[in-house]
């Protein structure tokens, strides 16, 4: 039975490999292959074939400025250790009810009532899963091998990876057959979620306590970020949480191997935390059908709702919400296009929750960067706002589809309003317009009050001066987010095929490729939409500054920036309103 079972899948991975193989010969998954093919290679390959060093591949500048006490495996070890114990907590503390095995909705049908075992089917489960945990395992590597401080071959990551994947997918079913077996037995779900919620917060409370009895003392002087990581994971590998971080650093051991006799030396504790899982698993026989025909059900409807742009992180449940803000009759057809589509999108879009949050910001980052080692609390607050700010601004509009990309498949009834091509384009991308600036907004916040300490020792960095440059950059990320958004909306427009070919819920290397490429086109024409924008600002503020003041002046080329994207936008949203209303839906959206 389980040879019948082993080749079931091997036909299912052959039959889905050749069907990709074959939809190639179709231009947009050929040229979205190509791309995929092109950025694995130059990105990866490249640097798995290189040859690399235990530090080559740390920032430039780092490796050299690294403190000689500095244990970069160890407390790589504690952070992986602690991610691991979280993700186990939530995989108890989470499930609301019972909780089943994913199998999909053609297994359900044709295995279940099938003479076959339970025991038999969380086998299959489970060798199902390794063809995906080995497809994992090796493009971690290909992404890690980038790191290559690690240390390590190509080898020793994919089986330490494959250690990891493995043993978190073994804990993942244990843990659901085991919360099947107590609910069968009479155990109330909601309290056994309460139960274990308060046994995680005592245990945190506790961890707490023990780590500031023992805590090493904070380095003195001028320290970077390498010194401070380094504090943090002595300080949390003491009391209770070092004897819980035990499993997880047994699990990792192997795939932080800086050689293959390290990892030979720690392949066996890993191994043998894998084979107790397994032997968990196996011996289990509690009843999971009826669980999982309701977890495929839901996987099925969250599918779908993923590719109509309906699905909301965390909520498969519609459920009843108060309304964003009251919409006024007669209004504006814009306002109620935000209106509509911030009903569709998670609770925390409040203008509540943004005040909250605000709030609590400049509550938080004076007291971090205000205390005895505020140049490194400043140093810390500042580098992560600035990335949070790049990748929401590169990768936001591409994540919050809140827009004409969601109600695409409805343009034959958004037409039928009595409203020009470039009112509905424009109602349609405000939603995500306040999201991304709301939260550019929160990050700007941030980082100028992190800034506040080194006002001192830059002379120009007034106080006058950075709030105007602040009051400056807020004005314009709106119309620049604005402009990022007309592009992937331009591009479900001009090519519908491709945007949904992407949306689908089978990948591939082809379908990665399409998303690069939208995201290449993106980054490539909003930096030629940037150029005279920042060209006539930058020309105004070198030619002002000298006769009305450096904060006048950047006030002076922030009206100019704001002019030409405007103008942009403007002609961008015209121009799209005049396609969206030539837009054919039953010619142009072909599978």
């Amino acid at each position: 039975m389980l040879g019948a079972l082993l080749y079931l899948r091997l036909t299912s991975l052959k039959n889905i490999t050749l069907s990709r193989l074959r939809r190639l010969k179709q231009p947009k998954y050929f040229l979205g292959a190509l791309a995929g093919i092109a950025y694995i290679y130059f990105i990866f390959y490249r640097q798995l074939s290189g040859g690399s060093t235990a530090l080559a591949g740390l920032p430039a500048g780092l490796s050299e400025g690294l403190a000689p006490t500095f244990d970069l495996t160890a407390t790589l070890s504690v952070f992986g250790a602690l991610v691991l114990l979280v993700i186990v907590l939530f995989t108890w503390a989470l499930p609301k009810e019972k909780p089943g095995l994913p199998f999909s909705e053609a297994e359900i049908a044709f295995l279940f009532p099938a003479p076959i075992s339970r025991r038999r089917l969380i086998h299959f489960r489970l060798l199902g899963a390794q063809i995906r945990i080995l497809f994992s395992a090796v493009i971690f590597t290909l992404i890690s091998r980038g790191w290559s401080f690690l240390g390590g071959g190509a080898l020793t990551h994919v089986l330490g990876w494959w250690l990891i994947l493995t043993t978190l997918n073994l804990h993942f079913t244990g843990a659901a057959l085991t919360i099947n077996r107590h609910i069968d037995n009479g155990a109330n779900p909601a309290i056994r979620r309460w139960l274990i919620l308060a046994g995680v917060a005592l245990l945190l409370l506790v961890s707490v306590l023990s780590i500031s009895n023992a805590a090493p003392p904070f380095p003195e002087g001028n320290i970077g970020p390498t010194d401070f990581f380094s504090w943090l994971a002595r300080s949390m590998d003491r009391g209770v949480l070092y004897w819980l971080l035990i499993p997880g650093k047994l699990v990792i051991a192997p795939f932080l191997a800086a050689n293959s006799a390290e990892f030979f030396r720690t392949v066996g504790p890993a191994a043998l935390i894998l084979i107790g899982h397994y032997c968990w698993v196996a011996r289990q026989e509690t009843s999971f059908e009826e669980a999982s025909i309701a977890y495929a059900e839901k996987r099925a409807a969250r599918l779908a709702r993923l590719e109509d742009g309906t699905y909301r992180l965390g909520q498969d449940k519609v459920k009843v919400r108060r309304e964003p803000f009251s919409l006024r009759v007669p209004g504006r057809a814009e306002v109620a296009f935000l209106w509509k589509n911030l009903l569709g999108t998670l609770p925390y879009f409040h203008a509540r929750v943004w005040l909250g949050c605000a709030l609590l910001t400049c509550v938080t980052v004076p007291w971090i960067v205000g205390g005895e080692h505020q140049k490194t609390g400043a140093s810390i607050i500042i580098t992560l706002t600035a990335i949070f700010f790049a990748y929401t601004l590169l990768l936001g509009p591409q994540l919050a589809r809140q827009d004409l990309r969601s109600d695409l498949p409805h343009a034959d009834i958004l037409k039928t309003y009595p409203l020009a091509g470039w009112q509905i384009i424009l109602g349609e991308i405000l939603t995500p317009i306040a999201i991304l600036t709301g939260l550019l907004w929160l990050n700007l916040l941030a980082l100028v009050l992190a800034l506040s300490p080194m006002a001192d020792k830059i002379a120009w960095l007034t106080p006058s001066f950075r709030l105007t440059a602040s009051l400056c950059i807020g004005a314009v990320i709106p119309v620049l987010c604005a402009l990022q958004l007309l592009i992937p909306n331009a591009a479900a427009l001009l090519f519908p095929a491709w945007f949904q070919a992407t949306r689908q819920r089978s990948g591939g290397i082809d379908v990665m490729g399409q998303r690069l490429i939208f995201v290449f086109g993106q980054f490539l024409v909003i930096l030629l939409s940037l150029f005279p924008a920042v060209l006539g600002a930058a020309l105004v503020i070198f030619a002002s500054q000298w006769l009305i003041g450096a904060s006048a002046a950047v006030v002076l080329g922030t009206l100019v920036a704001l002019t030409i994207l405007g103008a942009e936008v403007a002609c961008g949203l015209w121009w799209l309103g005049e396609r969206f209303e030539k837009f054919d839906l039953a010619t142009e959206l072909r599978p």
